[in-house]
């Protein structure tokens, strides 16, 4: 692992501990190690972490990496990798499996089913939710990354249709205290936020496909918030329990949520990078069945 930095005026005379935390994202844990096993260079030659830098140096980080620390991957029938480096992976879950698992013996999660040693999702998808989860392959991946405002997408079909073509949903959320899993909307909860923008719609089964996306990250953000506009996910049973399933439903088998695109900016480089994921063909059938077009 090598991590790089340019020294700014601003830094000047600055710990080298201190600017490549500030600047870098580099977290406590990392630099201990990087102070303890790794080497730190300025300008080519060795640095104490604790010594000052100046306006123009360059500082290169090293940590050894073992190979516990720099994992295994595994490819999976079941699992699409959209994006792979050093650094992180981007992987298209499935429905019907955990992202991270509970306890050891779940064998079937996503990070279970791509490497025997740690992965570090960054963001977690329901069960049964489809879509794009993005896992850091070291934890300071993990800790840079989650410094960032993500941009996340997904694509819903829900019963209905919500009122204008686009709008923000602003409605807060808390844990239902009757329930360990369910959440619910609350003045009390805490804020949430959803964008949405209607792609198709079919008048005679009075079903819309829309575009989500989050601009916070509860959970059940967007179950709970398609529910509050009168316009429930189809196939979701969790809030959807004042009625009985119809066809539709039982044709979905599980919630039609997928997380569809992701935009971040990469941890070392700095570049911004943009990732899709089709969707898959459980939600692909449904869609054909009525008719509705991802434009």
């Amino acid at each position: 692992m090598e991590i790089t930095y340019c020294v700014s005026e601003e830094d000047h005379q600055q710990r080298a501990v201190d600017v490549l935390i500030r600047r870098t994202g580099m977290s406590r844990m990392l630099s201990k190690k990087v102070r303890l096993y790794g080497t730190l260079l300025c300008n080519g030659k060795p640095h104490r972490m604790i010594d000052p830098v100046q306006g123009g140096d360059v500082l290169i980080a090293r940590y050894p990496s073992s190979n516990l620390e720099k994992p295994l991957i595994k490819h999976h029938e079941m699992i699409d990798i959209l994006y792979q480096d050093d650094w992180l992976l981007v992987t298209a879950k499935p429905p019907g499996i955990v992202t991270h698992p509970s306890r050891k013996q779940d064998l079937n999660a996503l990070t279970s089913l791509l490497s025997p040693d740690i992965l570090h999702p960054i963001n977690r998808l329901d069960r049964d939710t489809s879509g794009i989860v993005l896992i850091g392959l070291n934890g300071h991946t993990h800790h840079m990354i989650s410094q960032q405002q993500t941009q996340k997408f997904y694509l819903a079909i829900l019963h209905g249709r919500l009122p204008f073509n686009t709008g923000l949903i602003n409605a807060p959320i808390r844990r239902d205290p009757s329930s360990l899993i369910r959440r619910e909307i609350h003045p009390d909860g805490v804020q949430a936020r959803t964008i949405w923008r209607t792609i198709d719609y079919n008048d005679q089964k009075d079903v819309s496909l829309v575009k989500f996306q989050l601009l916070t990250g509860r959970t059940h953000q967007l179950r709970l918030h398609s529910m509050a506009c009168g316009c429930p996910i189809v196939g979701d049973t969790l809030y959807h329990r004042d009625r009985l399933p119809d066809e539709l439903d039982l044709l979905a088998g599980r919630q039609m949520l997928h997380a569809s695109q992701l935009i971040f900016q990469h941890p070392i480089t700095g570049l911004p990078i943009n990732v899709t994921a089709p969707v898959p063909p459980d939600m692909q059938t449904v869609l054909d069945y009525l008719d509705l077009k991802i434009v």
